[in-house]
């Protein structure tokens, strides 16, 4: 038993059980995805499939590199498993670092994206978590670099804490800030519509899913960065049970909306509509205003959209109820 509460290769090997066991969820909720996505065509988010697939490969690809390890250090490695592991500068090592940055980035992205379309693909809000994805790429791929250069000590050198530390601390801002954004844009979409009982079972039902997901990972990051701040062995087992946790919350997200979409019943207003579609929640509204002659017109307000899926951004005028087109409600 080593000083940091577990040895290390029974971290590790525990570790790989339990990423085993989470790759096995991901890849049947990835399949439950795909068959979503396959039967809602229209409307569908152009990133979503190759983000899913992605996703998918990687963590695939990250799951097999800790196998070969494995095999390497309890199987064909000379000085046991213990040095094996300890030694951070072996080339599988750091490609397992490398593809784990670009699994987190890839779910960052997407958490962007959402922010993105639900604020109307407004570039000043996202300016922020872009920064901060940004700077977590550059982190992520110079820890890689740094493993690679590191002869001697392990995981917990102190020349490699800084940039393991900063890296899971921008990847959890980026999501922090992201999901407040977007969980802000959503309950003011629902205090602008009517009241309605099932308007607002869906839009609450959006916001506690997308909460749910990201608090999930969230909660995985902070128990990842405490256990390293604690130079304890067991943050190889949050690490690897991390790495499918992304594409499992990505693809949870997508699956509990569209259940949602399928057990809500329609409006029966039809000028108030919240459209549930994969990861999409669309809220319209058409009030009436007088016009300089008294005429009564009719105004489509701009949609919120949730999860990626297109947004009417702009805000068209129509003269009476009956010219709107089906599309917009």
């Amino acid at each position: 038993m080593s000083m940091n509460g577990i040895a290390l290769d029974k971290a590790s090997l525990i570790a790989l059980v339990l990423e085993t066991f989470n790759l096995g969820v991901f890849t049947v909720m990835f399949g439950a995805t795909l068959r979503v996505i396959h039967m809602k065509r229209v409307g569908r988010n152009p990133w979503l499939l190759p983000t899913l697939c992605l996703l998918w490969l990687l963590s695939m690809v990250h799951w097999i590199i800790d196998v070969v390890r494995a095999m390497d250090a309890f199987i064909d490695s000379p000085d046991g498993a213990l040095v094996y592991y300890a030694n951070v500068s072996n080339p599988l090592q750091a490609a397992k670092t490398a593809v784990y940055v670009t699994l987190t980035l890839t779910g960052d992205f997407f958490v962007i994206y959402r922010c993105y379309i639900v604020w109307n693909r407004s570039w000043f809000i996202v300016t922020l978590p872009c920064l901060l994805w940004l700077a977590t790429g550059v982190v992520g791929y110079a820890t890689t670099a740094a493993f690679l250069r590191t002869r001697e000590g392990g995981i917990f050198l102190m020349a490699l804490v800084p940039w393991v530390t900063s890296f899971i601390c921008m990847t959890l801002s980026t999501n922090v800030v992201c999901t407040i954004l977007i969980a802000y844009r959503i309950l003011r979409a629902r205090m602008e519509i009517h009241k309605s009982t099932s308007g607002n079972s869906l839009i609450y039902s959006a916001l506690i899913i997308f909460l749910e997901s990201a608090a999930t990972y969230s909660s995985a990051l902070v128990a990842l960065v405490t256990v390293y701040l604690l130079s304890s062995n067991a943050q190889f087992i949050v690490l690897d049970m991390t790495a499918p946790l992304i594409g499992i919350t990505f693809c949870m997200i997508i699956l509990r909306i569209a259940t949602a979409d399928r057990n809500e019943t329609a409006l029966s207003n039809p000028t108030e509509s919240i459209n549930f579609c994969l990861t999409t929640v669309n809220v319209s509204r058409l009030v009436d205003v007088s016009g300089d002659g008294g005429e009564s017109q009719s105004e489509y307000y701009g949609a919120e959209s949730f999860g990626g899926i297109g947004s009417h951004g702009k805000v068209t005028e129509y003269h009476d109820a009956e010219s709107v087109p089906s599309s917009v409600v």
